[in-house]
């Protein structure tokens, strides 16, 4: 029942989120082609964004994320499959994927690390992985602070950890090169950002 009504809360919640991230998003995936891997796939706020020629695969370990995703696929012309797996054990060969996705999915994966260890294996030499995560806030401030207060609240109830340093997760998970941009989003406690491009 809770994983149901987590997908629902991440359909629910997508359009709001789209229309401050929606630009950025459309940036990030203009030149995608190919076969395409969303890790923590949730319930598809993606596929308007995506560009004609991409073969999506979804991953992520609520089953109930496919009842969403795959019918948005369909609704934009855009091959699609399904995999229910957490992203710390994706079950494709190696260099499977041109490119990988990841927009607000490292906060909610039990081994973040292992999770980028395991898109590195299956991308192809040459793939990007794109991402758009919101991340822990500045040290010292007071967003950090709130961030940590509501820590067990947001991970209870979101499956999501808001003061992971994903940039520095990043920065160390051996791609060959990094691209990564800070902003910040009209949300409570979420607000900070970063978005970019790594490189296999």
């Amino acid at each position: 029942m809770l994983a149901r009504l987590h997908a629902l809360f991440l359909h629910r919640f997508s359009p709001r989120y789209n229309r401050m991230a929606g630009e950025r998003k459309r940036a990030l995936f203009a030149g995608l082609r190919g076969p395409v891997l969303e890790i923590a796939a949730g319930a598809g706020a993606n596929f308007e964004f995506l560009p004609h020629g991409v073969e999506w695969t979804g991953a992520d370990p609520n089953p109930h994320g496919a009842r969403y995703c795959l019918p948005a696929a369909e609704r934009r012309g855009i091959p699609a499959r399904w995999a229910t797996t957490p992203a710390e054990r994706l079950p494709f060969p190696g260099e499977s994927f041109a490119h990988v996705i990841s927009t607000l999915a490292l906060c909610s994966v039990e081994d973040p690390a292992a999770a980028l260890a395991e898109v590195r294996r299956v991308l192809r030499p040459g793939g990007s992985l794109v991402f758009l995560e919101h991340v822990a806030a500045a040290p010292q401030t007071p967003t950090l602070r709130r961030q940590r207060l509501l820590r067990p609240a947001f991970r209870c109830c979101f499956h999501c950890n808001p003061v992971l340093d994903t940039a520095a997760l990043l920065t160390g998970a051996g791609f060959a090169s990094l691209e990564l941009e800070r902003f910040r989003l009209p949300i409570p406690i979420v607000g900070p950002h970063i978005a970019g491009r790594a490189i296999r």
